[in-house]
């Protein structure tokens, strides 16, 4: 970017600095003359020490700059204001990319704090740079499959300078308890899909709508002189149940694969520069691991032992439509994953869907067939038993 002046040079007999100027050979963009005693010339900048060697009768100044200068000088007169403003820029990028706060919803205090250990594990607490989404869908099913047998299901939801986490608790297997006389029972509200009953007596139909606790199978059968027989009731009852489901997808998808190829290598750093100090070729994408063997505290300048492994990095735009086909599937995943009662997905409602910057949010309405199957004891009077 050439450096130019426009200066005004005010003095008598102005046509004589005019011949001065031809007689020196200085280069002229451009001349006006205003009056007898007054110009305006349009020149480079290093000629401006040259133009004030015939000043002595001559006033010479600087109107205006053009080039390298002008950005110099806007720089230097706005220097506090720029400053100000760059780091504005700086301080609301580190906040926007800073995680405040997370909250575990919960109210199990014992699991809140055995989910606040396993995301400290992986860096996931305040104060610490927010994660992509590839890196907390793979610390999700790390987390599940370390404690598979506390952890149902597992969500972590990025908000604004926070973390959300929801779970499901697994609950413990307990031993299925049999009682002498019992009824099949509704385990939640549900119409009834298929009844089988091995024993006692079928109180509801198919195609009913049940209640939570209704009776679907009694192990109370009624004689023909108004008299009751007390069983054990037993049988399997599927039900279609329903679930409203929110669930995010992002638009921009990265997956990040290890190809197995990897190289150990010694790598130097200078003021924030990497060189190789044997040389290398480098993979195209890749991640490493970095050991530190050197640094010096005065100058930055330090030495790592490196291993480097190569990686192949899947990318994905998705349109609106293809990110909802996406939360569906991942919904119906989920949902299939925390209720292994569940036989079969009948439908899926989109209810509502929003576009959150670079996520879709889906709200969906889900009806399954899933096993509602529960039992309850029947205590008789020891007259009312017949064997």
């Amino acid at each position: 970017m050439n450096n130019y002046i426009k200066v005004k040079i005010q003095g008598k007999n102005i046509h004589n600095y005019i011949k001065w100027l031809i007689k020196n050979k200085i280069h002229i963009n451009a001349l006006k003359i205003i009056n007898h005693n007054e110009l305006n010339i349009v020149t480079d900048y290093k000629n401006y020490h040259l133009l004030s060697k015939y000043s002595k009768t001559y006033k010479i100044t600087i109107i205006k700059k053009y080039g390298q200068i002008r950005l110099f000088d806007i720089l230097k007169n706005n220097i506090v204001i720029i400053s100000s403003l760059i780091l504005s820029i700086i301080f609301l990028y580190i906040l926007s990319n800073v995680i405040f706060s997370i909250d575990i919803m919960y109210n199990n205090q014992e699991i809140k704090e055995l989910i606040s250990q396993e995301l400290a594990k992986y860096d996931i607490k305040k104060y610490r740079k927010k994660k992509t989404y590839l890196y907390l869908s793979k610390i999700k099913n790390k987390i599940l499959e370390d404690n598979k047998d506390t952890l149902e299901w597992l969500e972590i939801e990025e908000s604004g300078t926070k973390y959300i986490v929801r779970l499901v608790e697994r609950k413990k297997e307990i031993n299925k308890q049999e009682y002498v006389y019992q009824s099949v029972i509704a385990k939640k509200n549900a119409i009834i899909k298929s009844i089988r009953a091995y024993s006692g007596e079928k109180s509801k139909q198919i195609n009913e709508y049940v209640k939570k606790g209704d009776t679907i199978i009694s192990g109370i059968l009624t004689k023909p002189n108004n008299t009751n027989i007390y069983t054990k009731a037993n049988g399997l009852v599927i039900g279609e149940v329903w679930y409203k489901v929110d669930v995010e997808y992002p638009l921009y998808y990265q997956e990040e694969k290890v190809t197995g190829k990897s190289k150990k290598v010694l790598t130097m750093y200078f003021l924030n520069k990497e060189f190789a100090i044997f040389p290398y070729n480098k993979y195209k994408q890749l991640k490493k691991q970095s050991t530190l063997l050197f640094e010096d505290n005065f100058t930055p300048f330090k030495i790592a032992k490196e291993k480097l492994y190569e990686v192949v990095i899947k990318e994905d735009i998705y349109t609106i439509e293809q990110a909802i086909d996406k939360a569906i599937d991942e919904a119906q995943n989920k949902l299939k994953e925390s209720n292994h009662n569940i036989t079969k997905i009948n439908d899926i409602k989109v209810l509502s869907k929003q576009n959150n910057n670079s996520k879709i949010k889906v709200s969906l309405f889900i009806s399954v067939d899933e096993n509602i199957t529960s039992i309850i004891e029947i205590k008789p009077s020891e007259e009312n038993i017949e064997n």
